[in-house]
């Protein structure tokens, strides 16, 4: 009967010690924290934004429901990653929605939720420049968190232009082209505003990203990211250099093409 005993509270031991093993690895790969984590705004939607707007910060939106598992599962892991938390600090407005209050029910139709988690991410100018509709862990969030604190990124509607991209396009003739193009850069000097080079086009904001830091290296223009959206998808439109006058926008783009032989068009 000891023996028996002996046994059975040897194995117990064992399947303590595994479960604390694998709870500190846990916390060991997500870096998570239990004493801290990000402190989400509990005051309105409105008043959030206009905080962060206030405050010369972003504004991050995160919604879920209760009886959402995935929520449940970043508020325990992702949102108490010690460099989530630093970076949200610093940088934003956190605000929790939760879609079955009131309120929460109307900013899902005004938002067009329809999976959890989704998080969305409002420049300084309040201006919606990014949607996550996926479950994201620490490097994830952490990234998407430094690119848009650290690069302009900036809301538009949708563009008639087609920018430099890998993407195929269906065939046209270099006249037909040309074409265009002209018409597009009538349409812009039409609209009295500032002009830049657009140098990139890109799906996601890491690719985006590392494009933003390799150009930041070898010029000295100011740089803006676009966001524009179709379908509920992101499409990055890099931007570098401001003209008052397309001409001068112009002849920087000969030069990125001539001199630094990259794709480019006035934007």
């Amino acid at each position: 009967m000891r023996n028996i005993e002996q046994t059975f509270t040897l194995i117990l031991s064992i399947l303590i010690l595994s479960v604390t093993t694998s709870y500190c690895s846990d916390l060991m790969y997500h870096k998570i924290d239990p004493s801290s984590s990000v402190k989400f705004y509990s005051g309105s939607f409105d008043s959030a934004k206009t905080k962060a707007k206030g405050e010369g910060k972003l504004f991050f939106v995160d919604f879920y429901a209760n009886w959402c598992t995935p929520c449940k599962w970043m508020e325990e892991s992702t949102f108490k990653d010690p460099e989530v938390v630093t970076v949200m600090e610093a940088n934003y407005v956190p605000y929790k929605v939760d879609i079955d209050d009131q309120e929460g029910y109307q900013l899902k139709k005004k938002y067009g939720v329809k999976l959890l988690p989704t998080i969305l991410i409002f420049n300084k100018k309040g201006e919606l420049v990014e949607r996550v509709e996926e479950t994201l862990d620490a490097r994830k969030l952490s990234g998407l968190l430094k690119f848009h604190s650290e690069n302009e990124v900036i809301g538009v509607s949708h563009q008639p232009n087609r920018s430099p991209s890998s993407s195929t396009q269906p065939s046209r003739d270099s006249d037909e082209l040309e074409e265009l193009y002209k018409n597009y850069r009538d349409k812009l000097e039409r609209e009295n505003r500032t002009f830049n080079a657009q140098i990139g086009n890109y799906a996601n904001y890491q690719e985006a990203s590392k494009f933003v830091i390799s150009i930041k290296k070898k010029f000295l223009e100011p740089i803006i990211v676009l966001a524009d959206y179709k379908n509920g998808t992101a499409n990055y439109k890099v931007l570098l250099g401001q003209f008052s006058s397309i001409e001068e926008a112009d002849s920087f783009v000969k030069i990125l093409i001539n001199d630094f032989g990259m794709s480019a068009i006035v934007h």
